[in-house]
């Protein structure tokens, strides 16, 4: 009878709203760990839910029937253990060694008993987060999702890097010419004021932008990011004297192109500025129909040497080749040239969107020492 119920209860546990009963009593009472299921109603998590459901009638059913067999049989063993001990014979129809043997045969039945409750336990324990626990599908959502958060992440200290990044780096320049020229050249010295002040303007607009990206009460909209269209504004601005030669339309660049062209073009000026033996570069950008090619030369004496923890040349090449573009670095007859090369998307082209444009970790990057 007990047998034939089985394929009732397991049809049953289907339809049972004891998904999470069953869950709660796994954690408390076995002290499995586990994590719920995202979607408690969905078929899988059903089946599973049913499975354990049945198991736990099954076993359940079976240690329990034993339990009530084998605690009074041990008793009686015990009983017939004494009286054969004192030579009283046994007190029932039943003989042989388990009652000759009575103290020894049940006291080793209640021990079997024992070790039997808890290796079933620890086998329902290990196999409770598989049944009752989040299946593939909700493990790979939760990848997904970390997936995501990470490359958000990602994409965050990338806009932190080369925007802030190359404003403090125009603030500091520009404000050091400033002082040493205030007595000498008041006029320059009130230009270079007046640049680093709009340079931390857009800095803190910037900044307050990649913040609001944090906040969970953020607003839908975000500000428009810069791109190709801004070149002229950021060579003026940027403290690097800068030579822009412009061949073709940038406004016939599709958006996400001209915007990571934009960034790269900023940051080879920023390591211009910080590393190159004189404020002074060279821009070409050269747009056609099958892509844009940019390169930013600026001079070098000395061949260069690793740089450790830098993470500019690095960035600008991730830039590059999440849009299967290339950017590369080089040194010949002092000069040191940053060239990149990205296909054109067409305008206002949403296939990647903004997180999978910075889909991975920054790196160490090679720099020269003393050069851009």
């Amino acid at each position: 009878m007990f047998a034939a119920v089985v394929p009732l209860v397991a049809a049953v546990s289907l339809l049972l709203p004891d998904r999470e009963v069953e869950r709660t009593a796994a954690r408390r009472l076995l002290g499995a760990e586990f994590a719920s299921p995202a979607d408690d109603d969905s078929w899988n998590t059903r089946w599973r839910t049913g499975c354990w459901f049945t198991l736990h009638a099954v076993v359940g059913g079976l240690l329990s029937g034993m339990t009530l067999a084998l605690v009074p049989f041990a008793a009686y063993l015990v009983i017939n253990g004494v009286r054969r001990l004192f030579g009283l014979g046994t007190s029932g129809p039943y003989g042989g060694l388990l009652t000759d043997w009575g103290l020894l045969t049940g006291p080793l039945f209640l021990i079997a008993l024992i070790l039997l409750v808890a290796a079933v336990a620890a086998g329902v324990r290990a196999l409770a987060p598989h049944l009752l626990g989040q299946g593939a599908a909700d493990r790979l959502a939760a990848s997904r999702a970390e997936t995501a958060r990470l490359a958000a992440r990602n994409r965050i200290a990338r806009e932190l890097h080369d925007s802030v990044g190359h404003a403090l780096s125009v603030v500091v320049v520009q404000s050091e010419a400033a002082s040493r020229l205030i007595t000498a050249d008041p006029a320059f010295a009130a230009t270079a004021m007046a640049a680093v002040g709009e340079t931390a303007r857009e800095a803190l607009a910037e900044l307050d932008a990649v913040i609001g990206a944090l906040r969970e009460d953020r607003e839908e909209t975000r500000g428009p990011q810069k791109d190709l269209a801004d070149l002229d504004a950021l060579a003026a601005e940027c403290g690097v004297r800068t030579e822009l030669r412009i061949t073709g339309d940038p406004d016939a660049v599709g958006r996400l192109t001209s915007r990571e062209t934009y960034r790269i073009v900023q940051e080879a000026l920023t390591n211009v500025l910080r590393h190159a033996d004189e404020p002074r570069a060279a821009v070409d950008l050269d747009v056609a129909a099958s892509g844009v090619a940019v390169a930013v030369a600026s001079p070098a004496a000395r061949r260069p040497r690793p740089r450790p923890g830098g993470r500019g040349l690095i960035g600008m090449a991730e830039r590059a080749a999440v849009l299967g573009g290339t950017a590369e670095a080089g040194w010949d007859a002092g000069t040191w040239t940053v060239r990149a090369a990205l296909p054109d998307r067409t305008p206002n082209d949403t296939t990647l969107n903004d997180t999978a444009l910075n889909d991975t970790a920054p790196n160490d990057d090679t720099a020269p020492e003393g050069t851009a």
